[in-house]
């Protein structure tokens, strides 16, 4: 078997989060089992994307569910699922929407720009409202007109509170909100709030925050709008035909949820924080350094700010830790160097404690 020293890629202690250019997160033994299971036997996969998303439904507690090929082919495909309905023959026209509604209100500050490709390959004009610094709900509403097929609403920049005005707005003009919600896992209760609040499709990333395949993700929401994306996806001969989820995915990730669904979240959260505090902690008397552990997202993160005068700038310390062994990656956010305790493993942090009072002691 080849690995990655094989191949001369380095593996790193991942400080940064659930990155996808990263790798994601670490999938549990239990997820990377039920894959291998998977792999052994030939099945119709039609017949399993059905039942697993009726399976999912019912575990998260949504009208219906739906795996993707990750967050953004779920969020394209759910604008398919807005041109077409569950008209058969509307889905194999797309990206042809000639008489049909076709805009897209979305908003600046959503700097994924494949999202917006992605709409826009299916045959959606996109109505970008709002700056690239800020965007008010009035704005979206604002863009909905007689041509709207959805508006999407990037969650995490935008608030449940802005979302909690948009949608009732949206719903009385027949305009369905499609939301993006690639990171927003844990809380567990975003599976089911958001779309308990009027959400028509809600897409999370699979290989985040719950832990399961990188190439899978979570469309859940309404029963008619997840119908419209799965038929406009693999394998059905689609306009999504080429974000294919293999057979492995689909229960690697139906595992993945269920172990999500089953954990302490507090107890999760308590260990994100002792983590956060053991990196604070080890530095904190070094001065010309300032070390925080703020919440951001709802989880525990550790900020180190260094003076201009202190000899090292925020990026030399990041390259450093990155070019150590083990290497150690990182990131700068608003100038601060910041540690994100989700991905890390049991002992990881006091690693990264003792590599970074060694480089700001010298």
């Amino acid at each position: 078997m080849l690995t990655y020293q094989d191949l001369n890629v380095k593996p790193f202690i991942n400080a940064s989060g659930t990155i996808t250019t990263l790798g994601g997160s670490i999938m549990p033994t239990e997820v990377v089992n039920a894959m291998e299971a998977a792999s052994s036997s030939f099945i119709h996969l039609n017949e399993l994307h059905e039942k697993v998303g009726q399976k999912l439904a019912q575990m998260i507690g949504v009208e219906a569910a739906f795996v993707s090929c990750g967050a953004a082919s779920g969020v394209q495909v759910s604008a398919a699922a807005c041109l077409t309905g569950t008209d058969e023959e509307r889905v194999r026209k797309l990206p042809h929407v000639e008489g049909s509604k076709n805009e897209f209100v979305i908003s600046l500050v959503d700097r994924h720009y494949y999202i917006h490709q992605g709409i826009e390959a299916v045959g959606g004009k996109l109505v970008r409202v709002g700056s690239y610094d800020a965007v008010s709900a009035a704005d979206m509403i604002g863009g909905i007109g007689p041509n709207t097929a959805a508006v999407v609403f990037f969650l995490g920049v935008q608030s449940k509170e802005q979302l909690a005005e948009i949608i009732p707005e949206a719903t009385a003009r027949g305009v369905p909100v499609i939301v993006d919600a690639a990171a927003q896992l844990p809380p567990r209760a975003n599976m089911t709030e958001i779309v308990n609040m009027g959400a028509s499709l809600v897409n999370f990333s699979g290989g985040k925050g719950m832990r399961g395949p990188q190439n899978s993700g979570l469309v859940v929401g309404k029963k008619e709008f997840v119908e419209a994306a799965r038929l406009n996806s693999s394998p059905y001969s689609a306009i999504g035909r080429g974000m294919k989820v293999g057979k492995e995915e689909i229960m690697g990730l139906l595992t993945a949820v269920e172990i999500f669904l089953a954990k302490d979240e507090a107890e999760e959260y308590a260990g994100w924080q002792a983590q956060a505090n053991h990196i604070a902690q080890a530095i904190e008397s070094i001065a010309g350094v300032q070390v925080e552990v703020p919440h951001v997202r709802q989880r525990p993160v550790t900020h180190v700010t260094v003076a201009e005068s202190f000899g090292k700038t925020a990026q030399q310390i990041i390259d450093e830790l990155a070019a150590g062994n083990p290497s150690i990656i990182c990131r700068l956010v608003d100038q601060a160097i910041t540690f994100d305790p989700m991905n890390l493993m049991p002992g990881e942090e006091a690693i990264i404690g003792q590599r970074l009072r060694e480089i700001l002691s010298n």
